[in-house]
């Protein structure tokens, strides 16, 4: 795990080192340097040892006598069987690392090597060509998910990368200026959609793709990945399999990815929440090491019995024999380190806070945490998955009366007598774009800075998820494609990633795995989705693993105290945000007033503003215009 950079077309390499050096938390262990001068390639890495933590490990690394260099964020888990398969191709290798293997793979597969990977990766490959037919020219590639970030930007005849948005920034290339699309998006969604950027100039590659430059700057840009086309091609019986089969099937190779997700030269440990997807990882790899394993928890000073993840981490952290350590944390301790959190989310965004505590905790004792992210989304954990699906089969019944006559319909019916009403009335964009929605579209026009938004038409949320429908799947799949182009990508893994490599810790979402994941996606529906259980499939699949009672536990969203910090512990830090120029250019002097008032009285605010707060602190503290 690591932080890497780049440049094509500047006249030294001082930029892509300093742009590495400002990312030097993703990779404390060690660093280096390349420069082409005849070409223009500058490459920079900041190194995490995880994998042959000797000198033989350091990048940028080369191959075939200097034609090839890379530059490498992320892990190959399967870089030991790719080795034995190019060593009986006449490789030799002088390292035992993975780094060695990925180059070593695109020097004999090309661009191709990226469908042979299964792991979590960012990086760039220089090729300096053969002084014939094949010219000089970068590949740079993002995994399937984008567990790993990879940034950019086109600034005319020069080209910058690098895995933060705070390594551009120590370009001084790259305009401070903000995106204010970027911005109308995030007052609803507490992050920013890929492949925009909270910069206007600068762009995410998106999961599942590559991009190839042939100097000078010709760009093209391919996608070598989609969950549904691909667990289609991988398992096109799955849908058909019996349920004995399905479960086996899924448990053969949750245990095939604990073992990979395992392989380290340095210790590894879980982030434990108590939840099914977390106890499941924690379950897995206790099973396939039959070793205690360092698990971590963290809980918040004056949480309800009923919102206290530690009582339940705590269960199965004692079913296992796990060595397992809690944090409690406290308004107090936030707030000595709210400026910490700032600098480590890369972006501004809603989530993050809770990933940023237990990984600090975490980076005492281990440098690598493996977690459940992603289970929701992949075996339909989220309540709404079954109000979209009880939608879906009523639109069915309801077609015969047309669009007019299904809302006069339900417009007469009490909604006592038809749950879920209220998401059967919504288009289906409409149903998942108000999910999460922390301002509606009308709303935000109402408390905007009108002159934020001037000349520009903002792309609605209704426009953004109607791009992730896949109408030709049912409603469970289509719901758990959204989630994963969405609420995953630009959530989830992107605060994940940068709230942990913030402690400098990697982080190895294990239920993630490619394969794992393209199973899940194949299976029938009414095998993940259940009437009672919470994620039957996999509960199911490895119910000898968990404890009953987190089996039997009702599902509660992971909450923290947000708003109570805003009104105790950052309150005074809050009105000196809200009373910024920063806030006055996004929102109007009214939503402004109403804001330090609430503040002042120490009332409860609502938790839309502990993102606008993060939006208004994160643009402050990089000095970014709008």
């Amino acid at each position: 795990m690591c932080g890497i950079a780049g440049t094509i077309g500047v006249s030294n390499s001082s930029v892509a080192v300093k742009m590495a050096t400002a990312m030097a938390h993703r990779g404390p262990d060690d660093h280096g340097e390349y420069w082409d001068a005849a070409n223009g390639i500058a490459l920079a890495h900041q190194r995490l040892s995880i994998i042959d933590v000797s000198a033989a490990g350091h990048q940028p690394m080369s191959y075939r006598d200097g034609r090839y260099w890379i530059v490498f964020n992320g892990e190959i888990y399967n870089f030991l069987a790719i080795r034995k398969e190019l060593e009986v191709l006449g490789h030799s290798f002088n390292s035992h690392s993975d780094t060695e293997i990925l180059i070593a793979a695109f020097a004999q597969w090309g661009e191709t090597c990226i469908q042979r990977l299964r792991g979590m990766f960012a990086f760039a490959i220089y090729d300096r060509g053969d002084n014939s037919s094949a010219l000089p020219s970068l590949f740079l590639a993002r995994d399937r998910f984008g567990i790993k970030p990879l940034y950019y930007a086109v600034l005319g005849s020069a080209f910058v990368f690098g895995s933060e948005i705070k390594g551009l920034l120590a370009s001084g290339m790259v305009s401070r200026q903000v995106d204010r699309q970027s911005i109308w998006q995030y007052l609803s969604l507490g992050s920013i959609p890929q492949p925009n950027t909270i910069l206007a100039g600068v762009k995410a590659l998106l999961p599942g793709h590559t991009m190839k430059i042939r100097l000078p700057l010709d760009i093209r840009t391919t996608q070598y990945w989609d969950i549904v086309e691909n667990s289609n091609r991988t398992f096109p019986d799955a849908k058909i399999l019996s349920r004995e089969d399905a479960l086996q099937g899924l448990r053969s190779l949750l245990e095939e990815a604990a073992r990979l997700h395992l392989i380290s030269d340095v210790p590894v440990g879980a982030f434990l929440s108590g939840g099914i997807d977390s106890t499941a990882v924690v379950g897995l790899m206790s099973k396939v090491s039959g070793l205690p394993i360092k698990t971590y928890a963290v809980g918040f000073e004056g949480q309800s019995q009923q919102q206290n993840d530690l009582v339940w981490a705590e269960i199965a952290a004692r079913s296992f024999g796990a060595d397992h350590t809690e944090v409690i944390v406290t308004g107090a301790d936030v707030a000595r380190q709210y400026d910490d959190m700032v600098r480590a989310i890369d972006q501004p965004s809603l989530d993050g806070t809770n990933t940023y505590l237990v990984s600090q905790a975490a980076r005492r004792s281990v440098k690598v945490a493996l977690s459940g992210l992603g289970g929701d989304e992949l075996f339909a954990g989220y309540a709404h998955f079954k109000q979209i699906a009880t939608a879906a089969r009523w639109d069915s019944r309801l077609r015969w009366l047309g669009q007019d006559g299904k809302r006069w319909l339900l417009g007469n019916i009490p909604g006592r007598l038809l749950p879920h009403k209220e998401t059967l009335l919504k288009e289906r964009p409409w149903r998942y774009a108000t999910l999460r929605n922390l301002s509606g579209e009308e709303e935000k026009s109402q408390f905007i800075n009108r002159s934020l938004m001037q000349g520009l038409k903002p792309t609605s949320l209704v426009d953004l998820y109607h791009q992730w429908l896949r109408p030709e799947l049912d409603a469970v799949s289509e719901t758990s494609y959204v989630e994963l182009q969405g609420y995953l990508a630009n959530t989830l893994l992107r605060d994940v990633d940068a709230m942990a490599m913030g402690n400098s810790l990697e982080v190895r979402p294990l239920l993630l795995d490619h394969v794992v994941a393209e199973f899940a996606f194949a299976l029938p529906s009414h095998l993940k989705l259940g009437n009672k259980e919470n994620k039957p499939a996999l509960v199911n699949a490895i119910r000898d693993l968990l404890p009953e009672a987190i089996i039997r536990r009702e599902k509660v969203g992971f909450e923290l105290p947000l708003v109570e910090w805003l009104s105790g512990p950052l309150r005074q830090r809050a009105l000196s945000a809200f009373s910024s120029s920063s806030a006055r250019d996004i929102f109007s002097p009214e939503f402004l007033r109403q804001t330090m008032n609430q503040l002042v009285a120490q009332q409860r605010p609502p938790l839309a503003l502990w993102a606008y707060l993060m939006l208004v602190e994160w643009l402050t503290a990089h000095g970014l215009s709008l």
